[in-house]
């Protein structure tokens, strides 16, 4: 009995002794003692960080921030940021970054928390594009003056190597442009040359993301290139040419394959070559590549895997974006043209019919969806209007007043490829 009480007697002390450790340590550490200084807690800001997103405001060089939850314009703007005509926008992997590349060949790094600028290094006369590496370290960024990629610090904002994009014809050394600046699975880099015809990879492991591989992209000269959602293929579009090419990522060595981006019969008779916009405005679904054709009334469809033409999907006027759903089930479709460039319409990505048309407002610059697919974000560039649509009622649920809007870019970006 003697002992039964006495073990209890020493486990009520033991119990006595940890608490006073753990209050002592409590009271030092909100004293300011010697002990690791807890995390500053990031300061206060509008909105959610999951869904605000970005609005390039061309007209005034600056950034709109909107929360798309609460339907709300955050007071202030993100200011100074000069040229943004075809402004890009990347995300780091932990979302405490966003890198803008602008014309003027300036990368801004906007802090996501703060939502101010939180550094900015020229990198060049003319930037395109940018991407940052899958280990978060590396940001690569696309030139068109002077010609070739600056690989840049993302902590420190530092250019640690530039690669010169040039390259011999007639005995000549010449520049290229260099732009399709994506992030490849592996933690690589691909881009591609315009007069020099060459597609690059990039080791981004490594400090300098030494060029690894150098394939010869075909006839004609490239314009801008993507890469398919799976992060399997890289596709190269040329300019006055109805034909791609395509670079396995999976074997690379193995050199392009040059597709043709319609029946060829049709290509035969009709004899000039279909006009491409920009790669980004493909859609990838199911098992169909979705591409607008530029001067032309219609959709190609073609073979998710072969690249072989399926045929095309007809439309109200000249298609400039094509989006997919997250649930791959629609297609939605921006046009250019006065009479059709206020509209929206969406396909059935099964029929291949326009179920919707949606009303937007005069010029529609860019869209995009939320990530779960429940909205989609449109701006107005002629009108002034960013502009929320509900994805299942296709009903527009909010209208706010920007400075000519034109890219949205959400922090979702930070975990799609080629994004």
């Amino acid at each position: 009995m003697f002992r039964l009480e006495t073990r209890r007697r020493i486990g009520a002390l033991r119990c006595l002794l940890l608490s006073c450790l753990v209050l002592a340590g409590s009271c030092d550490r909100s004293s300011g003692g010697d002990s690791a200084p807890a995390e500053e807690t990031p300061p206060a800001t509008f909105g959610a960080l999951g869904t605000r997103v970005l609005v390039v405001e061309r007209s005034s060089g600056s950034l709109a921030v909107y929360d798309y939850a609460r339907r709300e314009l955050a007071p202030e703007r993100i200011e100074g940021l000069a040229d943004l005509s075809h402004a890009t926008m990347t995300f780091s992997p932990d979302l405490r970054w966003g890198f803008l590349a602008t014309r003027g060949g300036k990368l801004h790094r906007i802090d996501l928390h703060a939502l101010k600028v939180d550094g900015e290094v020229a990198t060049s006369s003319n930037s395109i594009d940018n991407a940052v590496s899958h280990d978060g370290r590396t940001i690569a960024v696309a030139e068109y003056v002077p010609g070739g990629v600056s690989i840049v610090d993302v902590a420190t904002l530092e250019v640690r190597k530039r690669h010169e994009a040039t390259f011999q014809r007639d005995g000549q050394t010449l520049t290229s442009r260099v732009t399709g600046m994506v992030d490849v699975p592996g933690n690589r880099f691909a881009c591609v040359l315009i007069e020099g015809q060459e597609i690059w990879i990039l080791d981004a492991s490594k400090p300098e993301a030494p060029i690894t591989l150098r394939v010869p992209s075909g006839e004609g000269m490239p314009y801008d290139a993507m890469i398919t959602p799976d992060g399997r293929y890289y596709v190269v579009g040329k300019l006055n040419s109805a034909q791609v090419a395509v670079l396995d990522l999976a074997r690379p060595e193995a050199g392009v394959r040059e597709v043709l981006l319609e029946d060829a019969e049709m290509f035969r008779k009709r004899n000039t070559p279909a006009k491409l916009p920009h790669m980004a405005s493909w859609a990838v679904a199911n098992e169909h590549v979705f591409v607008p054709l530029v001067g032309e009334e219609r959709l190609a469809v073609l073979d998710r895997r072969t690249f072989g033409y399926v045929g095309s999907v007809p439309l109200r006027g000249h298609p400039v974006y094509a989006v997919r759903s997250p649930s791959e089930r629609e297609i939605w479709v921006s046009f250019s043209g006065e009479e059709d460039d206020s509209f929206i319409d969406v396909i059935d990505a099964e029929t291949l019919a326009t179920t919707q048309t949606i009303e937007v407002g005069r010029r529609v610059y860019h869209f995009d969806f939320t990530p779960r697919g429940s909205h989609v974000l449109a701006t107005a560039n002629a009108d002034d209007r960013l502009v929320l649509i509900d994805a299942s009622t296709y009903e527009v649920v909010d209208v706010e007043t920007l400075r000519s809007p034109s890219g949205i870019f959400g922090p979702w970006r930070a975990f799609r490829l080629g994004l």
